[in-house]
């Protein structure tokens, strides 16, 4: 019984958060980032990187709240992000691990990545990470415009919507990436590149 009740009153804040309720938001917050966190640290081992992770698992749910179906379960998909995100974090550290090894068994003279060249393709993993996160029409339109260089004018031409439509979703997307590496090692080079 209590379970079932738990069940309606996510479908009914899905239903407020896709229509912007902020405090519907605010309850499901509440009720899920501790659980998640939790879930988050026994897989991460780090407390930053957990805290990291329930943030980014809910920036998702709020971008996405208009095509969040309520008669899913939410924690569900609360859940299958935060997977999501663990599962990444594990390859990105596995590979950095991988690569120590190698300079390490290879030495470091012999190496043909220099420090530079690593912090570029972390930073670089760190950017794409973020923007694999976001709505899929802002995940074009970033694309378009800081990957192959177009401008506003054509990619509003090209996905057929207003140059305005083109600027606010490149603002909000770089909203959302410029928050999730925040205060970390990138942020200085971040500003630069963006």
């Amino acid at each position: 019984m209590i379970e079932e009740n738990k069940n309606i009153n996510d479908y009914l804040l899905v239903i407020r958060i896709s229509h912007d309720d902020r405090n519907a938001f605010r309850s499901l917050y509440d009720r899920y980032s501790r659980k998640i966190y939790f879930f988050a640290l026994g897989y991460l081992g780090s407390k930053d990187e957990a805290e990291e992770l329930v943030q980014s698992v809910f920036v998702n749910v709020w971008e996405n709240r208009e095509s969040l179906d309520p008669a899913l379960s939410v924690k569900n998909y609360i859940y299958k992000a935060a997977v999501n995100y663990i599962y990444n974090y594990l390859k990105k550290k596995a590979i950095r691990a991988r690569f120590i090894e190698s300079v390490i068994v290879r030495g470091e003279e012999q190496s043909n990545l220099t420090y530079e060249e690593v912090f570029f393709h972390d930073l670089e993993n760190a950017v794409n990470s973020v923007v694999s996160s976001l709505p899929t029409q802002q995940q074009k339109i970033f694309r378009l415009s800081r990957y192959e260089g177009l401008p506003d004018k054509e990619i509003a031409k090209k996905l057929d919507i207003s140059v305005r439509t083109v600027e606010n979703m490149l603002y909000r997307a770089l909203k959302v990436i410029r928050q999730n590496l925040k205060g970390g090692i990138f942020l200085g080079l971040i500003l630069n590149l963006l």
